[in-house]
């Protein structure tokens, strides 16, 4: 193939995770253009491209992009690859355009008489398959790839849909070989939530947000008839998998919980499917942050129990080095050098630091007043409290909240 606009439309789907094959029109479609769907549920069969009900046994030379819906709900394109000594075709697929789940499965099952054995299979089968529920941006780019192709009005796309057949005659139970695909991409997926874990392990945000959008991961719960619940679903999974990662980067369970439950609240309180993505970003951006700020990845053992200690006991006034130095076992002044030893503060700053930061979080979140949240923080002398917020942050609390809600 020596377009280099086709070579770039296999770029495109690549990243997409959508499979892509260069086949001849006239012979028969190797079992693997679907994934292996067929040939685990089906009798033996060939087909040819070209015996697809309503295709245009010319539409090469024609010129005709095709957009196909097979019984299954899966989609296809097919792009005419020209000037080639054989009839051939880009195909690309398979994919949704709307998120698979348990309901839905059974209803298509049900519709093509699939027998109830099969059922788990397809389930599968569908849960590992991308979804590309926005079409306009793939039509989009096939009008740009065929205007450049074959010319401005020298080609078409059409779209078919496969109708329902039947007489169909389906396998009443596979081998279990036939689960070899599935797996290997239900492992490719538990491969990339490693990968998101690492990255936030790390603090890594741009590497989390590459693998995280991969449209292998697009389904992780998608159990409900509802696309709402399944977006919430998807997020609230998602939301384990990144306080996964900041676990592992050694962020205390303090932070993990208030984490987690503040973006459970934001995932509920969604009110439409769009916002997943804006959602899903914020929520990768905290965890990231998190781990940057709060992580004892580094430290000594000893110093990590001296930081886990302070954040169980952020509120408390009474939190001070030699109470801290008695709760552990610890020599005071040895407690001290090896505080500043390892994070360059003294143990009095640090705990202010973390105090702000806890400050800074209830401004942003909540309605308290200024003296709630200076108690909230351990340091109940409200006027200690605006002083040393001031030296932090530039301004008071009271001017900092009325920044933030212009």
């Amino acid at each position: 193939m020596q377009n280099q606009f086709l070579n770039y439309a296999v770029s495109f789907f690549n990243k997409l995770n959508l499979g892509n094959h260069v086949v001849n029109i006239n012979e028969p479609l190797s079992d693997e253009i679907d994934l292996g769907l067929r040939r685990a549920i089906l009798q033996p069969t060939s087909v040819s491209v070209t015996q697809f009900e309503g295709i245009d046994p010319h539409f090469t030379d024609n010129h005709i992009i095709y957009m196909l819906s097979d019984m299954y709900e899966c989609h296809y394109i097919l792009i005419p690859v020209p000037n080639q000594e054989l009839e051939t075709s880009l195909y690309i697929g398979p994919y949704l355009t709307e998120i698979s789940g348990v309901y839905r499965t059974t209803e298509i099952c049900d519709k093509l008489g699939i027998p109830s054995s099969l059922h788990s299979f397809i389930n599968q089968y569908l849960a590992t398959i991308p979804c590309l529920r926005d079409s306009s941006v793939i039509e989009a780019f096939l009008e740009t790839l065929g205007e450049n192709v074959y010319g401005i009005g020298n080609f078409r796309i059409e779209y078919l849909k496969q109708p329902v057949k039947g007489d169909t005659d389906y396998l009443t139970a596979m081998d279990n070989n036939n689960y070899e695909d599935i797996m290997q991409r239900l492992e490719y997926r538990y491969g990339l939530e490693e990968k998101v874990i690492d990255s936030i392990s790390r603090g890594d945000f741009n590497s989390a947000m590459k693998y995280s959008t991969d449209q292998a991961l697009s389904n992780i719960d998608n159990r409900s008839t509802s696309t709402l619940r399944s977006k919430k679903n998807n997020l609230l999974a998602f939301n384990t998998i990144c306080r996964k990662g900041a676990e592992r980067g050694n962020v205390h369970p303090i932070h993990l919980d208030e984490m987690s439950r503040r973006m459970a609240i934001k995932i509920e309180n969604m009110t439409s499917p769009n916002q997943d993505k804006d959602i899903h970003r914020e929520i990768l951006k905290k965890y990231c942050t998190m781990v940057q700020h709060n992580s004892t990845t580094g430290y000594s053992a000893t110093m990590q129990k001296v930081l886990n200690h302070i954040m169980q006991n952020l509120t408390n006034t009474e939190l001070t080095l030699q109470s801290t130095a008695a709760s552990l076992g610890l020599n005071k002044s040895y407690l001290a050098t090896l505080f500043k030893k390892e994070t360059s503060k003294t143990f009095t700053g640090y705990v202010n630091f973390k105090r702000l930061e806890h400050a800074i979080f209830l401004l942003n979140a909540t309605d308290l007043q200024i003296q709630e949240v200076a108690n909230s923080c351990g340091i109940p002398d409200v006027t200690y409290f605006t002083r040393i917020f001031r030296q932090e942050k530039g301004m008071t609390p009271t001017q900092y909240r009325k920044m933030i809600n212009q």
